[in-house]
């Protein structure tokens, strides 16, 4: 049986010093309209910049219970750009965009497998889940752009998609990746050194 495809959600780039600021200001560092002003700098246009900060504000600034929390615990650990980082975005990301999810998961399979894919194969994959669409072609392609600004990937010269160097994921962003998966999945499970949304990380 097959369940219903998430909605798509997360259809714009998200710039990873956008994330970090939108952290501060859960950790209560900054006002909001500090990232609202780096928004307006970096993105001209006004209907980009709202879908934008929509985005950001369903990962940091989700209105349910176990969100905020894990949003606030996510904030907590994004204070360095490392590991910890990487997770904190990570699982926000999954926990608000269950496309975000399945996005990187079809990507941890292909380069688990291959140890580089080319976008074409995540998108087929993608295409097989929710139908060849073009917005399901550029939501797809934005979560590359993201996830490189992130630090999760890189292109190689011939435009194939490597992970960067594996990172050591430490407890509590472990735990935090836990939380997001189950809370994206609706799920108990805790995450096992193989699944596919730790491609980013060292083998726990």
């Amino acid at each position: 049986m097959s369940t219903a495809s998430p909605q798509i959600g997360i259809d714009r780039f998200v710039d990873v010093v956008w994330m970090q600021l939108a952290a501060s200001v859960v950790r209560g560092e900054m006002h909001v309209d500090g990232l609202h002003a780096r928004l307006a700098v970096d993105i001209p246009g006004l209907q980009v910049r709202r879908k934008t900060a929509g985005i950001l504000n369903r990962m940091w600034f989700p209105q349910d219970a176990a969100p905020r929390s894990l949003a606030e615990n996510a904030a907590g650990l994004a204070i360095e750009d490392n590991a910890e980082q990487l997770a904190a975005f990570e699982a926000v990301a999954i926990a608000a965009y269950p496309y975000f999810r399945q996005v990187a998961e079809n990507l941890g399979r292909l380069l688990r497998l291959q140890g580089s894919c080319s976008a074409g194969e995540v998108h087929r994959r993608m295409f097989e889940q929710h139908g060849k669409r073009t917005t399901i072609d550029q939501a797809t392609s934005y979560c590359f752009k993201t996830m490189a600004s992130w630090g999760m990937i890189v292109r190689s010269p011939d435009r194939r998609l490597t992970a960067t160097e594996p990172r050591l994921l430490r407890a509590p962003a472990r735990r935090l990746l836990d939380k997001a998966a189950n809370l994206s999945r609706h799920s108990v499970t805790p995450l096992l050194t193989t699944d596919p949304l730790l491609f980013p990380f060292q083998p726990f």
